[in-house]
């Protein structure tokens, strides 16, 4: 949106607040989209659980990876043979709930969960489709002894249908050389499943982690030249389906947070700003303790007189760790002004320290130009999860 209107929302919201631009969103998905063909797009929830409306559209499919975050695609009708059930600690009857739901496609994080998807397809008697997750060494997928193994015994599970290998390493990578050795790697690990176990993948799965910029010092043309590098890297054709997870590439532009300053003060040498949010917020991905500074809006309320001073700014929380801004510069900052931190539509809303201090969890708003503000969730008391009943023995709700 443009800054005009950001700045008449942020007027007229209760602060601090969220707000998504599905127009922008949608935009950026379908560039994506259109970048990729002919492999499909596979929206990690996790990034920001309420745009998954919004991105239906655009996106083949959805990974889900825990039991609340299916229950928050039944809750809005989502299409269930566009649900990928993944993570790890499956349990057996989140899995026999999904499947129940009409969940098809599932990932195996281990032999337990591979054999965990079996069992409920069994019980059910359902036939399942499942990618084996090969891990970079940590504590997600599974060696490549152990995904041999099931391929190499893949006539024992009748209800189990092995369709390919999924891989992920990590987020915000902004070389392409390291992307490029990892599809380099996982190719040639199908190549020899092939070769030596005379299976042939029908998927791949395959998360690139794309890197998108936040800071001011960031380039914010190289997230469109690193989309068309990795692009590149599939431009021959594979004998097998391509599906590209993202979560953090597809979302982070389209949010921005609004905060007030609630107080202001000079603290020896230095200008002191409180907003009404904090770190429990705004969660940027490499940031610490203000050591960078997000893109940001300043919208003054009143007429300007005085010239620009450094501000340091801190949220709401009784630690010294909530310090969101460090000698920033605003032109006459007053109580009752506000700002409006950018690109901040991936993780933040779900990832901040949201129960500590109890304080009150944000408004969630998304806008369209067609639409302007709708609310999504009103603002949350969080004190009653962090409150022993005694008299009850039990926890207050």
């Amino acid at each position: 949106m443009d800054k005009n209107r950001l700045q008449e929302l942020a007027a007229s919201l209760e602060t601090p607040a969220f707000v998504f631009d599905t127009d922008i969103l949608r935009a950026r998905a379908e560039w994506v989209a259109d970048s990729i063909r002919p492999a499909e797009l596979c929206f990690a929830i996790k990034a920001n659980p309420f745009l998954i409306k919004a991105m239906d559209s655009c996106v083949e499919r959805y990974e889900v990876c825990s039991p609340g975050e299916f229950h928050i695609c039944v809750e809005n009708g989502l299409d269930m043979t566009k649900i990928v059930l993944s993570g790890v600690n499956k349990e057996y009857a989140d899995v026999r709930y999904a499947m129940e739901q009409g969940v098809i496609h599932y990932t195996a994080e281990s032999k337990s969960q591979f054999w965990l998807v079996h069992r409920c397809a069994e019980e059910l008697e359902r036939k399942a489709e499942i990618l084996l997750r090969v891990t970079n060494g940590n504590q997600f997928g599974m060696s490549e002894t152990d995904v041999t193994e099931l391929i190499r015994c893949r006539d024992q599970y009748p209800c189990l249908e092995i369709t390919g290998v999924q891989y992920f390493t990590g987020t915000q990578k902004k070389e392409i050389k390291k992307i490029a050795r990892e599809v380099e790697y996982i190719e040639d690990f199908i190549r020899r499943l092939r070769e030596k176990e005379g299976f042939s993948a029908r998927t791949l799965e395959f998360g690139p982690g794309l890197g998108v910029p936040y800071f001011t010092k960031d380039d914010f043309e190289k997230d469109r030249c690193l989309l068309e590098e990795f692009a590149k890297l599939f431009r021959e054709g594979r004998p097998y389906k391509l599906i590209f997870e993202m979560g953090r590439f597809l979302t982070a532009s389209c949010g921005y947070y609004i905060t007030k300053i609630v107080d202001q003060k000079r603290n020896d040498a230095v200008n002191v700003c409180i907003v009404d949010g904090g770190i429990n917020h705004v969660n940027y991905y490499g940031q610490n303790m203000a050591m960078k500074t997000p893109i940001l809006s300043f919208f003054p309320q009143h007429p300007i007189e005085k010239e620009e001073e450094e501000w340091t700014v801190y949220g709401s929380l009784c630690t010294t760790a909530d310090i969101l801004l460090k000698k920033l510069l605003l032109r006459d900052a007053r109580i009752g002004d506000y700002l409006a931190f950018h690109n901040i539509g991936a993780y933040s809303v779900t990832e901040g320290l949201y129960l500590f201090l109890s304080r009150r969890l944000p408004g969630i708003y998304r806008y369209s130009e067609q639409e302007g503000a709708k609310l999504m969730r009103g603002g949350l008391e969080t004190y009653p999860l962090n409150t022993w009943n005694q008299e009850a023995g039990r926890w207050k709700n």
